[in-house]
């Protein structure tokens, strides 16, 4: 499939924008009007995807009067492709810098897969830009870079399969196999994520975009012995105080309840775990209403800025 740059600015209720952040460029799909009293919402994508995993939170988050970005991390969608920077530590920095550049005094983070992991970090490490921590599909990072029986055979598989890469990222730029990852990910018969096959394909075939979804995620399972891996799980592992949302689909064929039983050693403050019936990995677009519901009921019970 050849390249195609219309993918990363689909038009809909929102505004596109670049930002420099943390010595790359940045893309953006935002929407709402900057509140003072409310904080900036800031939606970070997991793998496969990129911003547009949140098409159906950004309009009902700004008409309920939030200002919303959602993201690009660094190397997928409109972001700068780096090549040699695939480690968690850089893209957690990343958000941080996003955060700062877009000047907002307070932001809830909210991450979906390898998104939430790098939520879960930057919160971390700078509590005192983040008014909340939503995860979505996303136990605490350690947790993930742990071998045990938290995750399933499934998952297992998957990342063995980055351990041939070349392979994997192949496959990434064929919307057959991006469709059937979509869907073994999803709820039985749920079709919200894997119906947009076509267009996270197009994204994944952007030059760079395949070979760093790959690196990135290779990176999570394949690191064990490196400096960088120590330093990001010793720079995640603070407490966190803020009030803190967990969502997991409760079909999620990833992630069984167990493997968020370590969250409460470094979640300290009000933590809220949601189970969410008829979504698998992908929540927000395989239930997107009761998703969206479950996101507004936390933001209106933060304190106040």
């Amino acid at each position: 499939m050849p390249a195609d740059n219309s993918c990363v600015t689909l038009p809909g209720p929102w505004t596109h924008r670049l930002i420099q952040a943390n010595g790359a460029q940045f893309h953006l799909a935002t929407a709402g009007e900057r509140n003072a009293e409310r904080p900036l919402i800031l939606l970070v994508h997991g793998f496969p995807q990129y911003w547009w995993a949140w098409r159906n939170q950004i309009e009902p988050l700004a008409q309920a009067g939030y200002e919303v970005a959602a993201l690009d991390t660094r190397g997928i969608g409109g972001s700068d492709k780096s090549p040699d920077l695939h480690d968690s530590l850089t893209l957690s920095q990343d958000l941080i810098g996003v955060v700062r550049a877009l000047g907002s005094r307070k932001t809830v983070l909210v991450g979906l897969g390898r998104g939430g992991a790098l939520a879960w970090s930057a919160v971390s490490m700078k509590p005192e830009l983040f008014a909340g921590l939503v995860t979505v599909s996303s136990p605490h990072p350690r947790t993930l870079h742990r071998i045990g029986a938290h995750v399933t055979l499934k998952t297992w598989r998957h990342a063995l399969s980055t351990g041939i890469p070349s392979l994997t990222k192949r496959g990434l730029k064929s919307e057959k196999l991006v469709r059937a990852l979509l869907t073994e990910w999803s709820a039985p018969g749920n079709t919200g994520a894997s119906g947009q096959a076509d267009i996270y394909s197009q994204a994944l075939n952007l030059p760079g975009a395949a070979d760093v979804a790959v690196d990135q995620l290779r990176w999570t399972w394949m690191s064990h012995h490196s400096p960088l891996r120590r330093a990001y799980l010793r720079e995640s592992g603070n407490s966190v105080y803020l009030p803190v949302l967990a969502v997991r689909g409760e079909k999620d064929p990833l992630l069984p309840p167990r493997a968020w039983d370590k969250d409460r050693e470094f979640a300290l403050g009000r933590y809220t775990r949601v189970q969410i019936p008829g979504a698998g990995h992908f929540v927000p677009e395989e239930q997107p209403e009761k998703f969206t519901q479950t996101l507004l009921d936390y933001l209106s019970d933060l304190p106040e800025l």
